[in-house]
């Protein structure tokens, strides 16, 4: 007899029951109603814009250490109840990896995964990341946070060169 690993669904469950009811039906037709105006480009950059927003109105402040960016992180993360970060560096890729766990979960009909999350979560943590001291904008050659992928139960970013 196989056992299968309980864990993405029991991380599903997790991330669909912390969206609250009254905010699920609305959720769900505002990312349909973008899909359905907007290419995947445009909506995704728009959902960016949005978690630029929101990053800019839950500010960290400057931080010393990756631990206690991630605890700051962590904190911001809570009073929103979407989930939690862990940090770490790719010695080998020379890049600091962020691993978002529990992140709102509303799916819609083209994406039952609640993809549509990872775009608002690429402003917010750009935002973060971005106010740290010493850093230089991706523009000036600084570097840039990316999606790295995005499986059941994660959502991994890039920030690097």
């Amino acid at each position: 007899m196989t056992q299968t690993d309980p864990a993405p669904a029991a991380l599903a469950y997790l991330a669909r029951r912390e969206v609250s009811a009254q905010w699920r039906g609305f959720l769900r037709a505002l990312v349909e109603t973008l899909d359905a105006n907007l290419e995947k480009a445009g909506r995704d950059g728009l959902l960016r814009a949005v978690g630029e927003k929101l990053g800019a109105s839950l500010p960290l402040g400057a931080v010393e250490t990756l631990d206690g960016l991630e605890a700051r992180m962590n904190d911001a993360l809570a009073t929103l109840s979407w989930g939690y970060v862990a940090l770490s560096v790719d010695e080998a890729d020379r890049s600091l990896r962020l691993t978002h766990r529990l992140a709102p979960l509303v799916a819609t009909a083209s994406d039952e995964a609640g993809g549509w999350i990872a775009p608002v979560l690429l402003g917010l943590y750009a935002t973060w990341l971005g106010t740290q001291q010493g850093d230089t904008p991706a523009a000036e050659g600084g570097p840039s946070l990316a999606l790295a992928e995005a499986v059941p139960g994660a959502i991994v970013f890039r920030f690097g060169s």
